[in-house]
């Protein structure tokens, strides 16, 4: 399998640069300049894309985490002045429940 792998790489990097060579002929340096700069520029557009598209959805998952975990603040009900042990008491109904 491994072998297979090691193959495909060979054929694919051969085609690759043959292709390379037939588009541009025996490229003068200004031209691999270009192709080493355009290629670098590519590929740090596309990483700088994917780090700030992942650093983004990671503080979107995170926030709405966090604002499921938010209730507003209940008033307590009181009897004559004093609170009784029910009403401090977590109940497990759907009122309670994070949505």
């Amino acid at each position: 399998m491994k072998r297979k792998i090691n193959e495909f790489q060979e054929r694919a990097w051969l085609k690759t640069e043959h292709g390379l060579r037939r588009l541009c002929g025996k490229p003068s340096p200004v031209k691999r300049l270009v192709a080493v700069l355009v290629a670098c520029g590519v590929l740090a557009a596309a990483n700088i894309y994917f780090t700030v598209n992942s650093i983004y959805s990671i503080g979107k998952r995170d926030a709405e985490t966090e604002l499921m975990k938010l209730q507003h603040i209940r008033q307590l009900k009181m009897e004559n002045g004093e609170l009784k042990m029910e009403d401090l008491q977590i109940k497990n109904n759907d009122e309670y429940e994070c949505r």
